[in-house]
């Protein structure tokens, strides 16, 4: 793997991380303000994924 498409790769996995780190803190609070468990649920619909593409 080429060293630009590998650090090219990192960038994208580190703002994924980011991304899904935020919307579960976001729905989490959602959660624990509404009083309802099953709005964390919904977290998972935003979680988003990285393929590498060898």
């Amino acid at each position: 793997m080429n060293k630009e498409v590998y650090e090219y790769n990192k960038t994208l996995n580190r703002l994924c991380v980011i991304r899904n780190s935020i919307s579960m803190i976001c729905f989490t609070i959602l959660s624990i303000s509404f009083n309802h468990w099953w709005i964390i649920l919904f977290s998972a619909f935003f979680t988003a994924s990285i393929k590498d593409s060898e």
